[in-house]
């Protein structure tokens, strides 16, 4: 409903900033959304596609687990960042876009946040 919602579609999301509770998450979400095929999260980025220079940038500020915690809201706060163009030597390239998750529970609840430059 997300991308429906914002009038966009996964080819659309230059930057993924995703909730990262524990280091299995991101792989999962990645294919949740449809990045990468379900089984297939650990390939994808081993093959460097997420990380500096790669196609998509995923959590640019190192996420949770690396950089910070603010309850939820790193996501959301690097999403804004990225979009921005603020990012200073973490900045992604391509930043019109950006994709924001968020979870709870044993990845029994979840959010999407779609941030763009321009209204699409």
């Amino acid at each position: 409903p997300a991308f429906r919602m914002a009038g966009l579609t996964l080819r659309d999301v230059d930057v993924v900033e995703l909730y990262d509770c524990y280091t299995f998450t991101v792989l999962v979400t990645l294919e949740d959304y449809g990045f990468c095929p379900k089984g297939e999260g650990g390939p994808f980025a081993a093959e460097h596609v997420t990380g500096p220079g790669g196609r998509l940038a995923v959590n640019t500020g190192g996420g949770q687990l690396s950089s910070f915690y603010m309850w939820g809201m790193t996501p959301v706060s690097e999403g804004v960042i990225q979009v921005r163009g603020e990012g200073g030597r973490r900045q992604a390239a391509k930043h019109d876009v950006a994709l924001v998750s968020g979870n709870g529970g044993v990845l029994s609840t979840h959010s999407t946040l779609i941030l763009a430059r321009e209204p699409s």
